[in-house]
């Protein structure tokens, strides 16, 4: 279970970055969910010049912000994940976020909030390893940016047993970027796995959680169940 924001536009990586750690601390939480604190990893990824650049780590997201380069940032698209490892087993640099996986000519990279264990049998596999890897390559065999819509994710998803309890997740290539809300309806914690969506003349944020200090919460609203919000670059 993890905490995930993204901004576009002109913003502040820094008020961003910030953002995360709050999350990751539990600062910011006004959910029903149990889980607060977020120490099993993180990732960051940006857009630098037309390049996708990405930073990961383990342990607390508090204790590495001071050791990045915030300055060195300059983009209009960052995105950052701070991670609570659903299974013990599965913590250390491989499980911290953003995955990548190179699909066809497509290069795509996700961030995933949710725990799907039951994907793993779309793959033909025996058992999960790591349900977030498997939802990756679950959802990007056989697309590409084009196809990637709200119908293909919709089908996709309406395949998978029962019994998880969700996928938001944010996908990344090199032309766009899409933020995907979805959980099942009987998700035990619909608040906790619910994202918001802020937007400003020339930024827009989408948060797992409300953030204060980058909108007042008038200019917050959740994500509709099974909204896609697409992001072209260059536009």
């Amino acid at each position: 279970m993890c905490r995930m924001i993204l901004a576009h536009g002109r913003f502040d990586p820094a008020a961003v970055l910030e953002a995360a750690r709050a999350m990751s601390c539990g600062e910011t939480a006004r959910h029903e969910g149990p889980i607060r604190e977020h120490p099993n990893g993180w990732g960051c990824l940006w857009l630098e010049e037309g390049r996708i650049r990405t930073l990961r780590g383990v342990n607390t997201f508090a204790d590495a912000l001071p050791g990045i380069d915030v300055g060195a940032i300059r983009t209009r698209f960052l995105a950052v994940h701070v991670r609570h490892a659903t299974l013990s087993k599965n913590q250390g640099i491989a499980f911290s976020h953003p995955l990548q996986r190179a699909s066809g000519a497509t290069q795509w990279y996700m961030m995933h909030n949710g725990f799907l264990p039951t994907i793993y049998a779309q793959l033909g596999l025996a058992e999960s390893r790591f349900d977030s890897a498997e939802y990756l390559e679950y959802l990007t065999e056989q697309a590409t940016p084009a196809s990637f819509t709200r119908g293909w994710l919709q089908n996709k998803m309406a395949r998978i047993a029962p019994g998880g309890s969700a996928g938001n997740a944010i996908f990344v290539t090199q032309e766009k970027a899409w933020a995907w809300q979805w959980h099942p309806a009987d998700t035990p914690y619909p608040a906790y796995f619910t994202m918001h969506l802020c937007r400003h003349d020339d930024s827009t944020f989408i948060a797992s959680e409300q953030i204060p200090t980058l909108g007042e919460a008038s200019s917050w609203r959740r994500m509709r169940n099974h909204e896609l919000h697409e992001i072209v670059f260059g536009e």
